[in-house]
């Protein structure tokens, strides 16, 4: 039986570790299941063909780089990102990345720190960028020191709305995040306004969640909800068919309250 690797260390001196040479001095991190999974290393190293900058590297249970700060200019998805760019290769085998500098990425210009999301095939899926002062792209006023995510065409995906506003006949309500689909229409948004589909009358503070054809496919109760008799708690999440028919509904609240009781 032989000892457990203790959870974090510092070499002491040069180490092979999951194919990968670290000098003296480099702090490592294991988990549970005795894998690598991070290391602060005391000087920039080319790391599973990346160029690493000092500091904290993290890996993927498998093996695999999950994020590296970049200590000089590399070439990965068809893109060429500059040093101080910070990378993430996320399990769906997306890239994020936090620009250091101007990039292009395929036939995008995106300015300095912002953060990008590429396909594994390389094509920016979306980006996000902080506004610093209130800004409307679109319907939306975007508030001020918040961040906006745009799809890669540069349109509104996601956003903090700066005050009440409408998006196709709907009223957003101001200070709170509102997701945009593709074609520019709501996708989900807490509502400003009292809200009349599928048959039902949604007040003010309601979340609803629209298909990105228009039609009304979830409400989240922000009040309770009285309907051709029947009555809706506040919290209660309503689902909606195609056709905008009530389809079901739960409550998040009662369903917990019924479990604790049993």
């Amino acid at each position: 039986m032989h000892a457990a690797r203790p959870l974090a260390k510092t070499l002491g001196e040069t180490s092979r570790i999951q194919g990968i040479t670290f000098a003296a001095g480099t702090d490592v991190f294991f988990g549970l299941d005795d894998r690598l999974t991070a290391c602060a290393i005391p000087e920039d190293q080319v790391i599973l063909g990346v160029p690493c900058a000092k500091g904290l590297v993290h890996f993927h249970p498998d093996g695999r780089l999950a994020r590296a700060t970049l200590a000089a200019a590399h070439q990965t998805r068809g893109a060429r990102f500059e040093p101080g760019t910070r990378l993430s290769w996320l399990e769906d085998g997306t890239l994020a990345a936090h620009l250091a500098g101007p990039q292009r990425v395929g036939e995008v210009e995106l300015p300095a720190a912002v953060s990008a999301l590429l396909c594994p095939e390389g094509a920016l899926i979306r980006w996000s960028r902080q506004v610093e002062s209130e800004q409307s792209l679109g319907a939306v006023p975007c508030a001020a020191h918040s961040k906006v995510t745009l799809f890669a065409d540069g349109r509104l995906m996601r956003a903090t709305a700066a005050r009440d506003a409408v998006i196709d006949g709907v009223t957003i309500m101001g200070g709170t995040d509102v997701e945009l689909h593709a074609g520019g229409g709501p996708a989900v948004v807490t509502l400003g306004a009292p809200l009349s589909r599928g048959g039902f009358t949604f007040e003010a503070g309601t979340t609803v969640v629209f298909r990105s054809d228009g039609t009304l496919s979830v409400a989240h109760l922000a009040d309770d909800l009285s309907h051709d008799g029947r009555r809706f708690e506040a919290d209660t999440y309503l689902q909606f068919d195609a056709d905008e028919r009530l389809d079901s509904h739960v409550s998040i609240g009662w369903s917990i309250a019924e479990r604790a009781r049993g």
